[in-house]
């Protein structure tokens, strides 16, 4: 028997009944995208997060440590096979000015090719006193392009000792592998206890001896898919193995750094010795010039009465020659006159006397000569001895000059010693208590936004696991509805094909073709519809809080094999199920007309009370719903279906709407985290609580301890965070421990058990009066009592009292933190902050406004889930109304033509089918809020991480909502149904047998 005649007769089939076809490509259509793109979405977040990762050469590990990185370190670092290493400068400042933190690198792009930064707008700093910023909307509005950025030392940790410059240019906006997130850039000890974002400058910039930071990034890595589980068994096998390496260096250094401060000490005390011996010799050296003086002094005193002697001797002795000389002259001019007067003018004795009167005169003369050379060799000593005064004098003033420069600096010297003195004590005492460096080892989840951007997309995967489910569900009910009504449809060929001797095989193939292909199309199309929509447009979402490309679509074969299969699978029963009864009977059988359905009293015939009050078309239009019962089901299960998914849709962004407010404002009470040092004086507390105590606003503060432990039962571990509180009784002021089912069940902290969280309860499978044991990272483990299960729907908290802990630990407590209450209208975070990170006792602030900011952001992406859930939910139900609304009317066409041959108006026909489907419509509504309920908590047990947990509420106003879609919908279709019947040939359907 030739098949060709089968094969036209279904392509014409596709033909002559487009809306049938289209309903079943529909159905399948939304049913395929909606399980591929859902299920695509989440491997396509990981894939293009990953596909970044390796194109911007994502570090594997950051290594780091309190001390720095020295040359031994880099060359242990250097010796891991297979593996690059970045060295880095890297310090947290304050911009001046703006108050804005920062965490600034010395960055070159020729030298580091790691955790590659890239430029958003402008250039990368090549000078020294330039700059680029981090995008951050922050960073955005305070500064751009050409600005310029002070960093005062006043306002940055060590700065002084860290940059050469102070003042940079902004020359570029950036962004990095490093910080995925938008909004959070991780916590400082500087400025208001949160970065604002980071910032690159040339690594000539920083004056450092050690680099602070080492990333390492390993060959290998890239063959793994971040994310996965393979990769991070990697990652843990180099993170070990690097542990290992770095193992020593911690007791190395201590002993390294110790000898140097203690060498530091002694070479400080030596100098502070020949310092003072340097005063005492310059002491000396003044005393010998004080002695010099004085002796000057002596010595002039004396050369000037020996002088004045010698003068008076000298003149003393020319006087008297003088007088004899003229004595001499005396007598011989006496002589001279006699001679003179006796006119003995010519005698040998007149020139005798002559003669001695010249030679008298000569002698004179001599004198005169001797007297003048006498006074000039006077003058000359006069004038050495006045020198020697004045020289004296200056030698005096020197001597004054220099003892008061000496005393000065003296007093200076005296200081200088004192504080040297000072610091030497001080470096004594932290020699004593110097403590071996710490050396850290983390992989990519330190880093901002990369672990919890991974749970986003562990979301977007786990609700893909679920709702597709329910739509291929509602999809085979249609296509069975179809399928049932197209063999019904050809029953008449049926058994003509079966009396010209074709077998069941050959006529069912008709169908399963018709099916086939409408299937194949819907499929195919909504695979592609499904892997570009819904990755886009999720990813799209997430783009207001990562700093991620855009999304790198791609086709899954396995997700494709499994949606084609299931639609196959869905259609092909429906097929089945629909054309084996007809097959099963004769042609005799199918050539004739298909036996009415036999009419029944239905239930409200039987109260007279309400029945005889309705009118006719209210008696036809509730026999008809109770007549054909397959149909009022079908029709029944397809609305509440729709109205199910649509009221789990609005249900899932109830559950996750309010969980940030109940958290951190009913249940966390506090404003504030300050992570304290557990070694700091009691006068450094004293200081901190005297700065909490002048802040306005501000309320109440309690100490505590917390620490990182990990909570097994039965083999189950799950991490967890243990906290300690000081005081019971004002720690219920802070955080309010009460029973999830009972809110207005309020625990108190047990003397003898603890109080843990109701999702880890659940995950440990364990209940109030069950015991758990609890581990540190140290290796200690202990076994606690559960005296409470408390609400909680962020992380896992273990609440324990303090002679609890003691009891079980055996060890005094040490607390590390402070809860803080404020009035956060009034008391200003930065501000805040910027006062607490100044107090040496503090560590770090965090601010419970930071977490929940970060937190309400990843539920607000996960909004936009909801709202493709719901947009895809409406969809199929608008295409399942619009189906079950055809088969209908296309099944009753005879019956709607009779009534209108009777004379029943268009509105009055449209009314007919309407109430009918009005009834259906709100029947399936109302199943489907039951539904919906049940559906919306499988669902959220399904989509919750373990560190989560969501509201496991439904507002009213999603019952709203999806009561209204529903009811428009149907009357969406039922105005569609009515320009249809408008024009239905009346004459030939009535011809037609059912």
């Amino acid at each position: 028997m030739k098949k060709g005649a089968i094969w036209k007769d279904t392509f014409r089939e596709i033909g002559r009944s487009k809306t049938r076809f289209l309903s079943i490509f529909a159905i399948i259509l939304i049913g395929v995208a909606f399980f591929a793109g859902l299920s695509a979405t989440g491997p396509v977040m990981i894939e293009t997060a990953d596909s970044y990762y390796d194109e911007q050469n994502l570090s594997d590990l950051h290594v780091f440590s309190t001390m720095g990185l020295e040359e031994e370190d880099s060359e242990l670092l250097n010796s891991v096979d297979n593996a690059e290493v970045d060295y880095l400068y890297s310090q947290d400042v304050i911009f001046d000015g703006s108050g804005l933190t920062s965490k600034v690198y010395g960055w070159d792009a020729v030298q580091h090719t790691i955790n590659e930064f890239e430029i958003i707008e402008g250039r990368f700093p090549k000078e020294t006193n330039e700059i680029a910023l981090d995008q951050t909307n922050s960073y955005a509005d305070e500064y751009a392009i050409g600005d310029t950025i002070q960093i005062t030392e006043e306002q940055s940790e060590n700065q002084d000792n860290v940059f050469t410059e102070d003042t940079f240019e902004v020359v570029g906006f950036l962004k990095t592998p490093l910080y995925i997130e938008r909004a959070n850039r991780g916590n400082t000890t500087i400025g208001s206890g949160n970065l604002d974002g980071f910032s690159v400058v040339s690594p000539e910039v920083f004056d450092m001896d050690v680099y602070t930071d080492a990333f390492v990034l390993f060959d290998r890595s890239n063959q793994y898919v971040s994310y996965s589980e393979e990769y991070q068994t990697f990652i843990d096998e180099q993170t070990t193995d690097i542990e290992e390496r770095v193992a020593h260096r911690p007791e190395e250094r201590y002993e390294e750094l110790y000898a140097e401060i203690e060498s530091d000490i002694e070479e400080g005390y030596a100098e502070i010795e020949e310092a003072r011996q340097e005063l005492e010799d310059g002491r000396e050296e003044l005393e010998e010039a004080r002695t010099d003086i004085e002796e000057g002094y002596e010595d002039y005193e004396a050369g000037l009465e020996e002088f004045e002697a010698e003068e008076a001797n000298a003149r003393a002795e020319i006087e008297d020659e003088r007088q004899q000389l003229e004595e001499a002259l005396s007598e011989i001019e006496a002589n001279k006159d006699q001679l003179e007067a006796a006119q003995m003018q010519n005698t040998p004795t007149y020139e005798e006397v002559l003669a001695q009167e010249e030679q008298v005169l000569a002698g004179l003369q001599e004198l005169e000569n001797a007297e003048s050379e006498l006074n000039a060799e006077l003058a000359a000593s006069r004038e050495d001895l006045e020198q020697a005064r004045i020289e004296l004098g200056e030698a005096e003033a020197d001597y004054e000059e220099g003892l008061a420069e000496f005393e000065a600096e003296e007093a200076d010297a005296e200081e200088e010693i004192d504080e040297a003195l000072v610091d030497l004590e001080e470096a004594e005492e932290e020699l004593a208590e110097l403590e071996e460096p710490e050396y850290f080892v983390y992989d990519r989840t330190s880093y901002p936004g990369y672990e919890e951007f991974d749970e986003n997309a562990e979301r977007i995967s786990a609700i893909a696991r679920i709702f597709p489910v329910f739509f291929f569900m509602l999809a085979a009910l249609i296509s069975l509805t179809t399928m049932t009504r197209m063999v019904d449809e050809g029953r008449n060929q049926i058994g003509t094909l079966k009396a010209l001797g074709y077998g069941n095989m050959a006529i069912a193939a008709k169908y399963f073709v018709y099916a086939f292909i409408a299937t194949s199309f819907g499929s195919i199309l909504g695979l592609f519809l499904g892997y570009w929509l819904f990755p886009n447009v999720i990813l799209d979402a997430y783009s207001s809080l990562y700093n991620l490309p855009s999304a790198q679509t791609q086709f899954y074969w396995d997700y494709a094999i499994i949606s084609i299969a299931a639609s196959l699978l869905a259609t092909g029963l429906s097929t089945l199920v629909s054309v084996r009864l007809s097959l099963r009977s004769n042609a005799a059988t199918l050539l004739r007309p298909k036996a009415p359905k036999k009419g029944k009293r239905i239930f409200l015939e039987y109260i007279p009370f309400i029945w005889k009050r309705f009118s006719f078309t209210q008696k036809v239009a509730s026999r008809n719903l109770f007549r054909y019962k397959r149909r009022m089901l079908m029709t029944l299960f397809g609305v509440a279906g729709g109205t199910a998914l649509l009221l789990t849709g609005y249900g899932l962004s109830d559950s996750i709407a309010d969980i940030a407010d109940i958290q951190f404002g009913e249940i966390n009470l506090y404003q504030a985290i300050v992570a304290e040092d557990p070694e700091a004086t009691e006068s450094e507390q004293d200081s901190l609580l005297s700065s909490l105590e002048e802040v306005d606003g501000f309320e109440a503060q309690l100490q505590s301890l917390q620490e990182s432990i990990t909570a097994t039962n039965s083999g189950e571990s799950r991490d967890a965070t243990l906290l300690v509180p000081e005081d019971t009784e004002l720690f219920e002021e802070f955080v309010v421990l009460r029973d999830r089912n009972d809110q207005s069940r309020l625990y108190e902290l047990p003397e003898d058990g603890v109080i843990i969280t109701d999702k880890l309860a659940d995950l440990l499978n364990v209940t109030t009066g069950d015991s758990m044991e609890v581990a540190w990272d140290e290796g200690e483990t202990v076994d606690v009592a559960i005296g409470g299960i408390s609400e909680q729907y962020v992380q896992h908290y273990i609440y324990m009292s303090e002679d609890y802990y003691e009891q079980v630990v055996n060890e005094e407590i040490d607390y590390n933190t402070r809860l803080l209450k404020y009035d956060d209208s009034v008391v200003s975070n930065d501000e805040l902050g910027e006062n607490l990170t100044e107090e040496d006792a503090v560590l770090g602030v965090t601010f419970v406004s930071s977490i929940r900011e970060s937190f309400q952001d990843s539920m607000d992406s996960l909004d936009v889930v909801t709202v493709v859930l719901i947009v895809s939910a409406a969809s199929l139900a608008f295409v399942v109304l619009y189906n079950l609304t055809n088969i209908n009317v296309s099944e009753r066409i005879r019956e709607l033509s009779t009534i209108k041959v009777l004379g029943f108006f268009d509105k009055e026909v449209t009314m007919y089918v309407y109430r009918e489907n009005l009834v259906l419509t709100i029947m399936g509504i109302l199943v489907g809020f039951v539904l919906g309920i049940f559906m919306h908590m499988f669902v959220l047990q399904t989509a919750e991480l373990d560190i989560m947990r969501f509201l496991h509420q439904i507002s009213w106003t999603s019952y709203l909502y999806s009561f209204l879609l529903m009811f428009f919908f149907s009357s969406m279709v039922m105005v569609v149904m009515h320009f249809k019947l408008k024009h239905v040939d009346m004459v030939e359907a009535l011809k037609t047998q059912d």
